[in-house]
């Protein structure tokens, strides 16, 4: 449909078209070639240019509104962990607890620490021969000592979808678009109406036209409040996560899930390197061994020399000559 409706925009007939073709009876279309018979019903046909554009805008609309939905929902997702999760929390008491630790040293202990500026270093800090990262310990330690705590794994992972979507301030300006769009479709519609005069003999098809704009935009207009409200929410619960964690109330939402993806992924990476038994919560993540089924190539080839040595045998020569007797 989309298709069709750029299509047709782009050969909507000029004003030399309707000079044209406005002056060709209905009589005589049948003699157009399939292009000249187009033109012709498009000149004819009442308010063509205004209703092509009504149209356009309904055909984007309802993708447009399952696009935007998706993208809050994710984003509403990742919120409601990272506020609601007590997994999470006990994670990054444990993160807080050893980078205390490190700092023992210099007598310097920290309160807490932002998620953008911590959360990325974990997994570039490394032991002195470089194969463990300070990520990989971290994990380790939470397996022996409270594996629970790494539950909040599993519920993350929306958060590469998240890091997909638009920011929030872009979905927020795209809801409010939507909005004026279908303001704008009702008078558009109401226009159409109103400059047919009641007695033209295209009015009661124009009218039908209204109508379905009409009932397109009471229908849709209720997912778009809908819409509206859980974009709201959406930039309320980012706000609190934003306070929470000691964040800047500027900071871009997508740069933000950007950096929890990213995270997310090395946490995994660290998890599934961890050489202790994996808590239930996330044994899944742990790769299954290998099953490696041993070659019987070889064995076939052994098994048939030594079946050729016997063969050749005086042993085996002197068995098959005797004659075999069934015992009775």
């Amino acid at each position: 449909m989309d298709s069709n409706v750029t299509a047709l925009k782009k050969f909507a007939p000029t004003n030399e078209d309707h000079k044209v073709f406005s002056k060709i009876p209905e009589s005589s279309v049948d003699s157009l070639d399939k292009a000249d018979k187009l033109m012709w019903f498009m000149v004819n046909t009442p308010y063509f240019t205004q209703r092509l554009n009504i149209i356009e805008v309904t055909v984007s609309i309802p993708d447009d509104i399952e696009d935007i939905k998706r993208m809050v929902d994710n984003i509403l997702e990742v919120c409601r962990v990272l506020l609601n999760s007590n997994s999470f929390l006990r994670f990054l008491e444990k993160i807080l607890a050893i980078g205390n630790m490190m700092n023992a040293a210099i007598k310097k202990t920290s309160p807490g620490f932002k998620l953008s500026s911590t959360l990325p270093k974990l997994s570039t800090i490394k032991s002195q021969d470089k194969a463990v990262s300070l990520l990989d310990f971290i994990v380790q330690q939470c397996v022996l000592l409270d594996g629970d705590c790494l539950k909040f794994v599993n519920d993350l992972e929306i958060v590469h979808s998240a890091s997909q979507s638009s920011s929030i301030v872009a979905l927020t300006a795209e809801v409010d678009i939507m909005k004026q769009d279908m303001n704008k479709l009702s008078g558009r519609a109401n226009d159409i109406s109103q400059k047919c005069p009641p007695d033209n003999h295209a009015h009661k098809e124009l009218e039908l036209f209204v109508d379905d704009v009409r009932s397109f935009v009471k229908f849709f207009q209720q997912n778009v409040f809908l819409l509206n409200e859980q974009s709201s929410q959406m930039k309320s619960d980012y706000s609190k996560v934003l306070e929470r964690f000691g964040e800047s109330p500027n900071t871009d939402s997508e740069e933000f899930m950007k950096m929890l993806s990213e995270f997310q992924t090395s946490l995994v990476d660290s998890i599934k390197r961890c050489t202790h038994p994996l808590p239930q919560c996330i044994a899944h993540l742990k790769p299954k061994p290998k099953v490696t089924t041993p070659s019987t190539n070889k064995p076939k080839m052994v098994q048939m020399d030594l079946a050729n040595s016997l063969k050749n045998s005086s042993m085996f020569k002197r068995n098959t000559q005797s004659d075999l007797k069934i015992p009775t």
